[in-house]
């Protein structure tokens, strides 16, 4: 199949709710919690590094943990930042907990 064409949904490929899992029981109610969680987290995260002047530009939900519907638990993809990034944000760690 050529690149950027939409995928058939056909007797040989599985579609509805629980295709993009591969679980037949995906509740989307607890999705929808998890993503919630999970968006209120990366918020509150992001809140936390910018005031101490730090942006982690990869910051954001890892939307496969959201998606499975036995114990949820959602991860936050921290992503990839350059060296200074991770240079101050060592830092700010570090004068955490010396104040601790």
């Amino acid at each position: 199949m050529a690149p950027n064409q939409p995928v058939p949904h056909g007797p040989e490929t599985p579609s509805g709710p629980s295709a993009a899992t591969g679980h037949p029981a995906s509740d989307g109610s607890r999705t929808l919690d998890a993503l919630e969680l999970s968006d209120r987290a990366v918020a509150q995260l992001g809140d936390a590094v910018a005031a101490l002047g730090i942006t982690l530009p990869s910051l954001s939900i890892d939307l496969l943990s959201c998606s499975r519907p036995l114990g949820h638990r959602p991860l936050v993809e921290l992503g990839r930042c350059n060296l200074e990034t991770a240079a101050a944000l060592t830092a700010a760690l570090r004068r955490a907990a010396v104040r601790e």
